[in-house]
């Protein structure tokens, strides 16, 4: 009789490279959340997301708004996934004014 392990999971496989339009089209949902705060690419995530110019959706646990009529809900976003990606060390802390 021989016995088969399964393969170990992926860590780079993680849910949002599996299906990334649910986190840009999904909105706040408080689902998704919960998976991108248990990923262990949460705050390099936020960091890559810094990065990407009129970044929108579910990134890193933080929904960021692109609607105009939301531009401080933006920013306080914005401020957030500074923060994750500082204290994940890939950035300085934000300056809040």
């Amino acid at each position: 009789m021989t016995v088969t392990l399964d393969k170990p999971p992926d860590q780079t496989t993680t849910p949002c490279r599996q299906d990334p339009d649910r986190w840009t089209d999904c909105g706040d949902d408080p689902a998704l959340k919960r998976l991108c705060r248990a990923c262990p690419r949460r705050w390099l995530c936020a960091k890559e997301a810094l990065c990407t110019p009129r970044i929108e959706g579910m990134v890193a646990g933080v929904y960021v708004t692109n609607d105009i009529k939301h531009s401080r809900a933006r920013r306080f976003a914005l401020r957030q996934l500074q923060s994750l990606a500082a204290h994940g060390g890939h950035a300085a802390q934000p300056v809040i004014p």
